[in-house]
């Protein structure tokens, strides 16, 4: 009787790794482009919040756990599966969008801060390559790849907030908004009535 003891290959020793990994990063950066150019100003707004690391990390370890959690819930009821599933198949997205605004803010880092379209594209593509590249390491990569996507998910989760909220600037009276607030609205410490 002989015995052969099957030896399996580290998946980073073989060249066919490495050719899809430069397959998932020119896929990265068509995502980013697609995204960059459907949603301008909100991937702007993301990249600007990345910028803020210490509330993007940690509100985007709450969306990375609780978004899952709540959607499951909601799918517990036959009114909210559509919500539940819906919201599962955002959040998987966002997933991969996360690491196109970490991309793009490495981008920036690298070659400067712009506010206009194609060169933050540029820059986006640059840094998705870089930021592929670092999950690639063979020890650390998954490590890295998890610290981009809670940090990515957090600069979503800031933009998005900021999207719906109203904005109210320090001078302004409280009677000036634009639109009627509902009653018993505490402004700035006072109540309207």
């Amino acid at each position: 009787m002989e015995f052969k003891k099957l030896e399996h290959k580290r998946d980073y020793r073989q060249g066919k790794y490495y050719v899809w990994q430069v397959i998932w990063a020119a896929a990265f950066v068509l995502f980013g482009l697609v995204l960059f150019a459907l949603m301008p100003k909100f991937s702007q707004d993301a990249v600007k919040s990345a910028e803020h690391y210490g509330a993007a990390a940690g509100l985007g370890v709450l969306v990375m756990c609780g978004v899952p959690i709540a959607a499951v819930i909601a799918c517990v009821t036959v009114v909210g599966l559509f919500i539940g599933l819906s919201t599962l198949f955002i959040w998987y997205g966002s997933l991969y969008y996360a690491q196109v605004i970490v991309g793009a803010l490495v981008g920036q880092w690298l070659m400067g801060r712009t506010s206009e379209l194609w060169p933050l594209i540029g820059r986006m593509a640059l840094g998705v390559v870089i930021v592929r590249l670092c999950t690639t390491i063979p020890v650390i990569g998954g490590w890295v790849k998890l610290a981009v996507i809670i940090w990515g998910l957090g600069a979503i989760s800031i933009a998005l907030y900021r999207r719906f909220q109203p904005v109210i600037l320090p001078g302004m009276a409280p009677g000036q908004f634009g639109q009627p607030l509902p009653p018993n609205t505490t402004v700035g410490g006072v109540q309207l009535a």
